[in-house]
Formats: structure tokens, C-alpha cells, sequence
């Protein structure tokens, strides 16, 4: 099941990353927690349900005429929890601004019955692999 549901979070990446937001419904459960609030930008929340998170979605692509996710390493924990640790890039639309974060911030996803339930960010690596149970 865990390697399922690392291929449902692969694809989640690469929905949100092309905007394809009627991919990403199919892949998230309706009800599904998308948790920004450790963000340190300007869009930092807590988004419910797939309205708020698809909102969040939209003012990210005005925001930006690029914006990419790229996934580097994916682990699965005890409980299931999936960490994964990423790049970002992004180019700002009007402004043309290029920006890239290094690879320490980091995603945990829940998934229950082959949808993503809850996405958490997390600043630092090491609070997300502790997050999900992964920790020594």
C-alpha cells in the first residue's frame, strides 16, 4: 500500500505543479487539510476542502508564470505518513523575478483509502520526518 500511495503523492506533485486541478480532485479526498500555516510567504494558512485548497492554487498561478515542485526524495513512516523533501523554483509573472528555495523544507502527507487526506508543510526537514514519526 505505501508504494501506492507514494505514486498517488507523485502524481499530486505533478498535478499542482501544471495546474491541473481536476487531477488533484481526483488524487485528494473532498475534505482534504492542506496546512500552509508554517509557511514564511504571504499566503500562509489553513486551506479545508478542496474550494480553499483550489484557491490557494489559483492565486499562486497569478502569482507566478512558473512555478515548480520538484520532488527529490520521497520516505514513507511507521504510521504510513509520506515526507517528502523538494526543490522550488519560480519565476514571478510581471515582476519576472526567478526564485529558488534549497531543498529543506519539506511536505507530509496522509493518505486514507488512496486519497490524500492532509498536506502539512514544514520549514525544515527534520520537523517533518519527527511530524510523521520517522525520528529516532
Amino acid at each position: 500500500m505505501s508504494q501506492q500511495n507514494v505514486e498517488i503523492v507523485r502524481l499530486a506533485y505533478a498535478a499542482f505543479s501544471e495546474g491541473d486541478l481536476e487531477a488533484l480532485a481526483e488524487l485528494t479526498d473532498p475534505d482534504w487539510v492542506f496546512d500552509f500555516s508554517r509557511s514564511i510567504g504571504p499566503d500562509k494558512g489553513l486551506y479545508r476542502g478542496h474550494e480553499q485548497v483550489f484557491r490557494f492554487a489559483a492565486a499562486n498561478a497569478d502569482a507566478f508564470e512558473r512555478f515548480q515542485l520538484s520532488p527529490i526524495e520521497y520516505t514513507v513512516g511507521p504510521g504510513g505518513k509520506i515526507v517528502v523533501r523538494h526543490h522550488v523554483s519560480a519565476k514571478g509573472r510581471g515582476s519576472g523575478v526567478e526564485w529558488k528555495r534549497v531543498p529543506d523544507a519539506s511536505l507530509v502527507w496522509e493518505l486514507r483509502d488512496a486519497k490524500v487526506i492532509t498536506t502539512t508543510l514544514y520549514q525544515h526537514h527534520t520537523e517533518a520526518v519527527e511530524a510523521a514519526g520517522q525520528g529516532d
